[in-house]
Order: C-alpha cells, then sequence, then structure tokens
C-alpha cells in the first residue's frame, strides 16, 4: 500500500512540475542579427537589421502560444511607426501570427499591422513578412516580390533557408 501511495505522489508532483515549467510564461529578450530582403529574382538589395523582441510567450493547456512585449527591427528600410507599443500576437497551429497595433489616437480606434511573424519555439529564429503600402495606400505582402526580415543571417542565401524552415507548414517552398 506504501509502495501505491509513493508511487501516486511521485507521478502527482511530476505533473505539477511539468504543469509549472511548461505554462509559466517564459521571458523572452532576444536581440538578433539578420537581415532585410525582397524576394523574387532580380532584388539584390539587403539590408542588415537587428531584431530585438522582449515580452513573455504564454502557453495554454491546448499548446496555443501567445507572445506579449515588444518587437522592434533597427536598420529596417521600413521602419515600424509603433515599435513602442506593445502587442500581442496569437500564434497558429503553423506558427504565423500577425503583428497588429491597436490603439486610440484622437478619440479613433486605430488598427495597424506591421506584418505576419513566423519563429521557432524559443524566438532564436525569426522572419517577418512586412506589409508595405502599394501606389494605392493599400498595404500587403504578395510572395513574388515581398519584403522579408529574417535572423539570425548574414546574407539573403542564409536568410532564405531559415524563412524556408520557419513557413514551411504554411507555405509550399522549393
Amino acid at each position: 500500500m506504501l509502495k501505491k501511495v509513493l508511487i501516486f505522489v511521485l507521478v502527482f508532483l511530476i505533473t505539477i512540475g511539468f504543469g509549472v515549467y511548461h505554462f509559466i510564461p517564459k521571458k523572452v529578450n532576444e536581440s538578433i542579427n539578420g537581415v532585410e530582403y525582397q524576394l523574387g529574382s532580380g532584388h539584390d538589395q539587403v539590408n542588415s537589421v537587428t531584431i530585438k523582441i522582449k515580452g513573455r510567450l504564454h502557453q495554454s493547456l491546448f499548446g496555443k502560444r501567445t507572445f506579449k512585449g515588444l518587437i522592434d527591427v533597427n536598420g529596417a528600410n521600413y521602419s515600424n511607426q509603433n515599435k513602442n507599443r506593445k502587442l500581442e500576437i496569437v500564434f497558429d497551429q503553423y506558427g504565423t501570427g500577425t503583428m497588429v497595433y491597436a490603439y486610440y489616437k484622437n478619440g479613433k480606434a486605430i488598427i495597424d499591422s506591421y506584418g505576419n511573424l513566423f519563429a521557432n519555439k524559443d524566438f532564436s529564429k525569426v522572419t517577418i513578412e512586412e506589409f508595405r503600402e502599394d501606389k494605392n495606400g493599400n498595404k500587403g505582402w504578395t510572395s513574388e516580390n515581398g519584403w522579408m526580415i529574417t535572423g539570425p543571417a548574414n546574407s539573403k542565401n542564409e536568410a532564405l533557408t531559415i524563412t524556408k524552415e520557419l513557413v514551411k507548414k504554411i507555405y509550399i517552398v522549393n
């Protein structure tokens, strides 16, 4: 009988330990050197950037990840005007979440998106599909010529390798 009680207590403690480790928000504080580049052939411009991520990563009982914090990209050609506003990014089952900034300005609701963020489990590898304005003032992104921010990377080829790894669940990548 004592053996069964000890086994039960051990299993209970392991379960509690797993729950505490798995469900308590994890601190994210990354500074990643990367590049900003445009997809497609004939686009050779590459900008060196530093991607700064600071916040907490929450994981639900069913595995849904939510990041709460700040993301800034220093050196990007297309700067994020909302970089000092807190984000709440809910990642879908494919590992992507949209960087949406919602706030009030002069009594009006403002919703602004910077792009889609793909990140591995510990945020040591990231790629952002930058939503850019076209000549009509519409924001968007295309796989033919869209702009990306990826790190860690020192070149467009390194960045493409990481991007392919992070987006493979949602896009068919050659």
